[in-house]
């Protein structure tokens, strides 16, 4: 009997130093309009995000995504502590076209000329019976010039600014089935209401059976081609149409948090008025009426202020204030033995504030009682501390207290660390706040960047401080960080230290289940 428990000793020993079998991906097809078929060798959670927008998840062991539109397709699988990454350029489906990827030039009849000119129109939800004011130069008025017989949902527009548009022309949307719409072959992240268009733009709204569906495959089509129409007041182009931030990602460590130029606000019967005088002088920033919105750009940030009653007179925009949200965009930075790194951020603001700044820096060290902290915090799940990346320090100046309500964050890393470290499904941005207390948030893998980066968000309850994008472990043990030379000790010594990265197969669970057997039978023929 002893001979039989050597033996199946020796077999527990071969079964947990089987290495683990890495997730492996095989992706075919590269044609916008047909199909991409991801098939991995076990059920994994996968991302697609075409050129960098809207991501799109979805589960299984084989998956099929349809490309809308030509460009770069990134797909990210995560399985376990496993995950794996890749990318495939997609070409167009058709001979020749332009590069509106909407088809060949030579179907120009089949599009309704639709003339749009400058301002505002008014339309009825459905659902609410609310009346909305909408701009005039968007997918949604593009609809609207065509004529066709049309309703709205207004259900989520307090929370995106977005409404649907259920029904066209007595057709309406039922379950998964429903009306899309493309602008210039891509099916934009935002709302018809809200995305606008430009002179030339082709504007496409379409039955959809499923999330495959396109235009092609779509048995009812409806083609618009915008002209714009002329109009004495030519800046209204650029104050009411334009909601693209012109001046993307900032090149400074400071973002300015405040109100533009020319704003004035004021208390009148217990509510927040904002005045905004669009044609001062903007210097750094821009400023844009969107509907019942006010935008402010600038650069590593965009404020979207949601008023109720909002008037647009001689140049003066005001309203009464419902909602701040601020999007945040900051430089990046550099961290040895990591790489490039960076943060973003949404933010909901109780109010407008008056002069405040943002600054985000980044570093590749935490002190002793952070550390500790981490560690206390990662202990609490039963959970060990892998790997630590970075920190993001994100320093609030001439913020009220309590001002911001609610903060959502996203740190970005490369693959290759989220892979040496666990995978996807390890990663976990913690919270420290200024008295050194350590929360490890619920974190979500939500997308690629156009760097091929991968992007963890996490909603931190406490506002902004300082988030670490850390990995974790079964254990207690803290493990060496970043290769800066940072090794945390555990608080006190384990009984035991498992191997990192050696998860128990199911040959290691039989093998010990017989050793207990083995044993038992030992202990009953000796007694």
């Amino acid at each position: 009997m002893r001979r039989i428990l050597t033996l199946l000793c020796l077999l527990l020993a071969a079964a947990c130093s089987m290495p683990a079998a890495a997730l492996s991906m095989d992706v075919s097809g590269n044609t916008a309009g047909s199909p991409v078929v991801v098939t991995c060798d076990g059920e994994a959670f996968i991302i697609f995000q075409e050129n960098g927008g809207t991501p799109v998840f979805a589960q299984g062991t084989t998956v099929r995504y349809v490309p809308q539109t030509t460009g770069t397709l990134s797909i990210v699988a995560s399985a376990g502590n496993e995950s794996a990454t890749g990318s495939v350029t997609i070409s167009s489906s058709g001979s020749g076209g332009g590069s509106s990827g909407d088809g060949d030039d030579d179907d120009d009849d089949t599009y309704q000329s639709v003339t749009l000119t400058a301002g505002n129109f008014s339309l009825t939800s459905a659902n609410s019976g609310t009346t909305y004011t909408v701009n005039r130069r968007t997918a949604l008025g593009a609809l609207d010039a065509s004529g066709a017989a049309y309703a709205i949902d207004d259900t989520w527009y307090d929370q995106y600014g977005t409404l649907y548009v259920t029904a066209v022309n007595g057709r309406t949307n039922d379950g998964a089935r429903g009306w899309m719409f493309q602008v210039n072959g891509v099916s934009p992240s935002v709302g018809a209401n809200v995305k606008g268009v430009q002179d030339g733009d082709r504007v496409v709204f379409y039955w959809s059976e499923s999330m495959s569906s396109t235009p092609e495959t779509s048995e009812e089509v409806i083609r618009l081609q915008v002209v714009y129409g002329s109009s004495s007041d030519e800046n209204d182009e650029t104050s009411t149409t334009n909601d693209e931030n012109t001046f993307g990602q900032a090149n400074e460590p400071e973002i300015p948090v405040g109100l533009p130029a020319g704003t004035t606000i004021s208390i009148v019967g217990g509510k927040t008025r904002i005045a905004v005088d669009l044609s001062a002088d903007h210097d750094g920033e821009q400023v844009i009426v969107r509907g019942d919105r006010i935008i402010i750009y600038r650069p590593g940030m965009s404020m979207t202020v949601m008023t109720e009653d909002i008037t647009e007179r001689d140049g003066i925009a005001s309203g009464f204030i419902r909602s701040v949200e601020v999007d945040l965009d900051p430089a990046g930075g550099e961290i040895p033995g990591v790489g490039p790194v960076r943060t973003t951020a949404s933010l909901i603001l109780a109010g407008m504030p008056a002069d405040a700044r943002l600054t985000v820096t980044y570093t590749d060290d935490l002190t002793p009682g952070e550390r500790s902290a981490l560690d206390l915090a990662a202990r609490e799940e039963k959970m060990g501390i892998e790997a630590f990346a970075y920190a993001a320090d994100i320093e609030t100046n001439g913020f009220e207290a309590e001002e911001i309500q609610g903060a959502t964050i996203r740190l970005y890393v490369s693959p290759e660390w989220v892979n040496a470290h666990g995978g996807a499904t390890a990663i976990r941005i913690a919270d420290i706040t200024a008295d050194g207390t350590v929360t490890i948030l619920q974190t979500s893998l939500v997308g690629v960047d156009d760097d091929g980066d991968l992007i963890f968000e996490a909603d931190s309850p406490d506002g902004l401080s300082r988030f670490a994008l850390v990995a974790l472990g079964e254990g207690g043990t803290v493990a060496t960080t970043t290769t800066a030379g940072m090794t945390t000790a555990p608080a006190s010594a384990p009984e035991t230290t498992p191997p990192a990265q050696a998860p128990i197969g199911e040959a290691t669970v039989i093998a010990a289940a017989l050793i207990g057997a083995g044993a038992h039978l030992i202990r009953r023929q000796e007694g």
